[in-house]
Protein backbone atom coordinates (compact mmCIF):
# COMPACT_ATOMS: atom_id res chain seq x y z
CA UNK A 1 0.00 0.00 0.00
CA UNK A 2 1.53 3.29 -0.63
CA UNK A 3 1.93 5.78 2.01
CA UNK A 4 -0.60 8.29 3.09
CA UNK A 5 0.24 11.61 1.60
CA UNK A 6 -0.70 13.19 4.97
CA UNK A 7 1.86 10.98 7.06
CA UNK A 8 4.60 12.36 8.38
CA UNK A 9 7.54 13.32 5.74
CA UNK A 10 11.47 12.66 6.33
CA UNK A 11 12.72 15.55 8.38
CA UNK A 12 15.08 17.96 5.87
CA UNK A 13 18.70 18.19 7.00
CA UNK A 14 18.80 21.98 8.21
CA UNK A 15 21.05 24.25 6.01
CA UNK A 16 24.80 24.08 6.97
CA UNK A 17 25.81 27.41 7.93
CA UNK A 18 29.65 28.83 8.01
CA UNK A 19 29.71 29.07 12.04
CA UNK A 20 28.79 25.58 12.26
CA UNK A 21 31.03 24.58 9.94
CA UNK A 22 34.10 26.11 11.67
CA UNK A 23 33.42 25.16 14.57
CA UNK A 24 33.51 21.39 14.08
CA UNK A 25 36.50 21.93 11.72
CA UNK A 26 37.99 24.01 14.46
CA UNK A 27 37.31 20.53 16.64
CA UNK A 28 38.44 18.21 14.32
CA UNK A 29 41.99 19.55 14.11
CA UNK A 30 42.16 20.04 17.86
CA UNK A 31 41.46 15.87 17.92
CA UNK A 32 44.26 15.45 15.33
CA UNK A 33 41.99 13.70 13.38
CA UNK A 34 42.79 14.59 9.09
CA UNK A 35 40.76 18.01 8.17
CA UNK A 36 39.48 17.39 4.92
CA UNK A 37 35.92 17.81 3.65
CA UNK A 38 34.86 14.02 3.62
CA UNK A 39 35.92 14.24 7.60
CA UNK A 40 34.15 17.29 8.15
CA UNK A 41 30.81 16.41 6.37
CA UNK A 42 30.90 13.18 8.30
CA UNK A 43 31.28 15.44 11.57
CA UNK A 44 28.21 17.34 11.07
CA UNK A 45 26.37 14.95 9.31
CA UNK A 46 26.33 16.29 5.98
CA UNK A 47 27.44 15.31 2.14
CA UNK A 48 30.72 16.84 2.05
CA UNK A 49 29.80 18.58 -0.96
CA UNK A 50 27.25 20.78 0.94
CA UNK A 51 30.43 22.32 2.55
CA UNK A 52 31.17 24.30 -0.95
CA UNK A 53 27.79 26.16 -0.40
CA UNK A 54 29.69 27.78 2.11
CA UNK A 55 33.19 27.82 1.21
CA UNK A 56 34.80 28.12 -2.21
CA UNK A 57 37.25 25.97 -1.63
CA UNK A 58 39.57 24.74 1.33
CA UNK A 59 41.89 27.63 1.17
CA UNK A 60 39.04 29.79 2.14
CA UNK A 61 37.79 27.59 4.71
CA UNK A 62 41.39 27.42 6.40
CA UNK A 63 41.91 30.82 6.20
CA UNK A 64 38.48 31.48 8.14
CA UNK A 65 39.82 28.79 10.49
CA UNK A 66 43.09 30.79 10.96
CA UNK A 67 41.32 33.67 11.59
CA UNK A 68 39.00 32.07 14.24
CA UNK A 69 42.81 31.23 16.15
CA UNK A 70 43.51 35.02 15.44
CA UNK A 71 40.44 35.78 17.16
CA UNK A 72 41.07 33.64 19.50
CA UNK A 73 44.91 34.39 20.88
CA UNK A 74 43.51 37.95 21.06
CA UNK A 75 40.67 37.10 23.27
CA UNK A 76 43.32 35.34 25.50
CA UNK A 77 45.12 38.66 26.42
CA UNK A 78 44.61 40.44 29.52
CA UNK A 79 43.98 43.74 27.71
CA UNK A 80 44.41 45.82 31.37
CA UNK A 81 47.89 44.60 31.20
CA UNK A 82 51.14 46.74 30.37
CA UNK A 83 51.93 47.48 26.93
CA UNK A 84 54.58 44.78 27.10
CA UNK A 85 52.81 42.36 28.92
CA UNK A 86 50.42 42.16 26.46
CA UNK A 87 52.64 41.68 23.37
CA UNK A 88 54.00 39.07 25.46
CA UNK A 89 50.96 37.12 26.59
CA UNK A 90 49.57 37.69 22.53
CA UNK A 91 52.51 35.91 21.38
CA UNK A 92 52.47 32.86 23.76
CA UNK A 93 48.94 32.44 23.36
CA UNK A 94 49.30 32.39 19.76
CA UNK A 95 51.86 29.78 19.52
CA UNK A 96 50.08 27.60 22.36
CA UNK A 97 46.33 27.94 20.31
CA UNK A 98 48.17 27.35 17.00
CA UNK A 99 50.02 24.50 18.10
CA UNK A 100 46.85 22.92 19.97
CA UNK A 101 44.88 23.02 16.05
CA UNK A 102 48.14 22.05 14.00
CA UNK A 103 46.82 21.49 10.73
CA UNK A 104 45.59 25.30 11.21
CA UNK A 105 48.47 26.71 12.64
CA UNK A 106 51.03 25.47 9.98
CA UNK A 107 49.69 27.86 7.48
CA UNK A 108 50.07 30.68 9.61
CA UNK A 109 53.46 31.96 7.78
CA UNK A 110 51.60 31.66 4.24
CA UNK A 111 47.91 32.82 4.38
CA UNK A 112 46.89 36.25 5.43
CA UNK A 113 43.20 36.26 6.18
CA UNK A 114 42.00 39.59 5.90
CA UNK A 115 39.29 38.53 8.42
CA UNK A 116 37.93 40.52 11.16
CA UNK A 117 39.95 38.43 13.84
CA UNK A 118 43.59 39.47 11.81
CA UNK A 119 42.38 43.33 11.23
CA UNK A 120 41.87 43.51 15.21
CA UNK A 121 45.11 41.65 16.15
CA UNK A 122 46.46 44.12 13.83
CA UNK A 123 44.56 47.00 14.92
CA UNK A 124 46.09 45.61 18.47
CA UNK A 125 49.29 45.07 18.19
CA UNK A 126 50.12 48.83 16.61
CA UNK A 127 48.35 49.90 19.82
CA UNK A 128 50.40 48.52 22.19
CA UNK A 129 53.68 49.70 20.24
CA UNK A 130 52.04 53.06 20.30
CA UNK A 131 51.30 53.09 24.34
CA UNK A 132 55.55 52.04 24.24
CA UNK A 133 55.96 55.29 22.77
CA UNK A 134 57.29 54.70 19.55
CA UNK A 135 56.83 56.83 16.60
CA UNK A 136 54.57 56.04 13.24
CA UNK A 137 58.17 54.91 11.26
CA UNK A 138 59.07 52.82 14.45
CA UNK A 139 55.40 51.41 15.23
CA UNK A 140 55.55 50.77 11.27
CA UNK A 141 59.00 48.45 11.76
CA UNK A 142 58.32 47.00 15.10
CA UNK A 143 55.02 45.51 14.29
CA UNK A 144 56.57 43.79 10.60
CA UNK A 145 59.13 42.52 13.22
CA UNK A 146 56.85 41.25 16.01
CA UNK A 147 54.30 40.03 13.54
CA UNK A 148 56.39 37.93 11.15
CA UNK A 149 57.98 36.18 14.16
CA UNK A 150 55.19 35.23 15.55
CA UNK A 151 53.48 34.27 12.82
CA UNK A 152 56.62 32.20 11.19
CA UNK A 153 57.54 30.65 14.72
CA UNK A 154 53.98 29.76 15.53
CA UNK A 155 53.54 27.98 11.86
CA UNK A 156 57.00 26.23 12.87
CA UNK A 157 56.30 24.85 16.03
CA UNK A 158 52.37 23.74 14.18
CA UNK A 159 54.64 21.72 12.15
CA UNK A 160 56.76 20.01 14.59
CA UNK A 161 53.21 19.11 16.50
CA UNK A 162 52.16 17.54 13.18
CA UNK A 163 55.46 15.64 12.64
CA UNK A 164 55.63 14.01 16.26
CA UNK A 165 52.16 13.02 15.51
CA UNK A 166 53.24 11.28 12.49
CA UNK A 167 56.11 9.59 13.70
CA UNK A 168 58.84 11.85 12.52
CA UNK A 169 61.92 11.45 15.39
CA UNK A 170 62.01 15.13 17.36
CA UNK A 171 64.81 16.98 16.40
CA UNK A 172 66.75 19.55 18.14
CA UNK A 173 66.18 23.37 16.79
CA UNK A 174 69.70 23.59 15.98
CA UNK A 175 70.05 20.51 14.05
CA UNK A 176 72.86 17.39 14.47
CA UNK A 177 75.68 19.41 16.26
CA UNK A 178 76.76 16.54 18.47
CA UNK A 179 79.99 15.97 15.97
CA UNK A 180 81.02 19.76 16.49
CA UNK A 181 84.84 19.92 16.88
CA UNK A 182 86.04 22.18 19.56
CA UNK A 183 89.31 22.83 18.02
CA UNK A 184 87.62 24.91 14.91
CA UNK A 185 84.68 26.04 16.67
CA UNK A 186 85.53 26.85 20.56
CA UNK A 187 82.73 28.75 20.81
CA UNK A 188 80.05 26.95 19.67
CA UNK A 189 81.81 23.69 21.55
CA UNK A 190 81.47 25.95 24.77
CA UNK A 191 77.62 26.57 24.60
CA UNK A 192 76.71 23.20 22.69
CA UNK A 193 75.02 21.48 25.89
CA UNK A 194 72.73 24.06 26.90
CA UNK A 195 71.88 24.96 22.92
CA UNK A 196 70.97 21.48 22.39
CA UNK A 197 68.11 21.54 25.75
CA UNK A 198 66.51 24.34 24.94
CA UNK A 199 63.03 23.42 23.53
CA UNK A 200 61.31 25.50 20.49
CA UNK A 201 58.83 27.02 23.26
CA UNK A 202 61.72 28.49 25.12
CA UNK A 203 63.91 29.64 21.54
CA UNK A 204 60.60 31.85 20.74
CA UNK A 205 60.44 33.49 24.25
CA UNK A 206 64.09 34.33 23.72
CA UNK A 207 62.98 35.89 20.81
CA UNK A 208 60.15 37.56 21.67
CA UNK A 209 62.11 39.40 24.61
CA UNK A 210 64.84 40.39 22.57
CA UNK A 211 62.38 41.94 20.33
CA UNK A 212 60.73 44.07 23.30
CA UNK A 213 63.65 44.61 24.69
CA UNK A 214 64.82 46.36 21.42
CA UNK A 215 61.15 48.06 21.16
CA UNK A 216 61.67 49.57 24.54
CA UNK A 217 65.34 50.57 23.61
CA UNK A 218 63.71 52.53 20.66
CA UNK A 219 61.39 54.59 22.75
CA UNK A 220 63.74 55.29 25.66
CA UNK A 221 63.09 53.41 28.24
CA UNK A 222 65.83 50.60 29.92
CA UNK A 223 64.71 47.31 28.48
CA UNK A 224 63.80 44.69 31.42
CA UNK A 225 64.98 41.77 32.06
Amino acid sequence: MPPSPTGPRPRKRAALDREAILTAATELAASGSALTFRALGSALGADPTAIYRRFRDKEELMAALLDGLIAASLAAVDRDAPWRDQLRGGALHTIDIFASHPQIGVQAAAISTGGPGELAVIDWILEQLGRAGLDKPQVVRCYAAYSSYVLAAAATLSQQQLDEAAGVPPTSWVGDLRAVDAARHPALAAVLPELLVLTGREVFLAGIDVLLDSFEALAGQPARH
